[in-house]
């Protein structure tokens, strides 16, 4: 009886298998994660419409690129280039040298180049009749240049790289996981079993930048910061490298809805980090 019973006891003692991961979706950005979007904004190709400014980044993302075209004959306009865009829900085709391409209510000229993502020309400013023109005249221009979309992984540390990966090493700090999203080509979420983690590769403007706990991650530096009314949640960003005045290619990593964020987040972006 007493044998019985310490079997039994040792069936009941052994640990329960953990959950499988769900496998992470087709990466629908994939064939942008290499395109150089400056390169798209070809000087060349651009001259014919005035005198071309230096191409830079442009807000959040190392995927966009503007410009500033001065016209012979009026002001100068500064045009962005964008890579992995969506058409716009109220645009129409428009003719563009063969390709498939069409035209929104805000003057954004967005080409097909994979699906139904592309690239999207827009012009700054709210003077709506000019802007639409100018933008047809821009991606006409550089419409050599959307056939056969220019390629450069030494861009920025995030070219070629899927802020989702390395999943298999992010699912030790949240679970096994459950769901997986790419809203756009530079975030990623992820959902766990025991939280969720989120993953951005930024351009980040530290003039006047609230700093939170300094750290070292993967030999850059970082900063660590968690709101006192929040404890299930915890984010660290990691300075990757300078780009532009005063800013910074940074990988933002937010853990929440779990015990310890800080410590997960901190040993989620050591992880990031070896990817760049």
């Amino acid at each position: 009886m007493i044998v019985t019973l310490l079997l039994l006891a040792g069936c009941s003692a052994q640990p329960v298998q953990s959950t499988a991961s769900v496998p992470l979706p087709p990466d629908e950005w994939a064939s942008f994660r290499i395109v150089d979007s400056c390169a798209i904004l070809d000087e060349a190709a651009l001259s014919k419409l005035g005198t071309v400014g230096a191409r830079t980044f442009s807000g959040a993302s190392a995927h966009n690129c503007v410009v500033t075209i001065t016209p012979p004959d009026g002001p100068p306009y500064t045009t962005r280039a964008a890579v992995g865009e969506r058409v716009g829900p109220d645009a129409k085709p428009v003719d563009l040298t063969g390709l498939s391409a069409f035209q929104d209510s805000g003057c954004t000229v967005t080409v097909k180049t994979a699906g139904e993502l592309g690239v999207s020309i827009s012009i700054e400013g709210t003077d709506y009749e000019k802007q639409c023109a100018q933008a047809r005249d821009v991606a006409t221009a550089v419409a050599p240049r959307m056939r056969t979309l220019p390629q450069n992984p030494a861009v920025s540390p995030f070219h070629g790289k899927d802020p989702c990966q390395p999943v298999e090493r992010f699912t030790q700090q949240i679970g096994a996981l459950t769901q997986a999203r790419r809203p756009t080509l530079i975030n990623c979420e992820l959902t766990g079993t025991d939280g969720t983690l989120l993953i951005s590769h930024e351009i980040e403007n530290m003039a006047g930048h609230v700093h939170g706990e300094p750290l070292t991650v993967g030999g850059k530096e970082g900063m660590r910061h968690q709101e006192p009314e929040q404890q299930d949640r915890c984010e660290v960003m990691v300075l990757v490298r300078p780009v532009l005045e005063q800013s910074y290619f940074t990988t933002r990593i937010e853990v929440g809805g779990t015990s310890d964020p800080c410590t997960k987040a901190t040993n989620a972006a050591n992880e990031s980090a070896r990817e760049l």
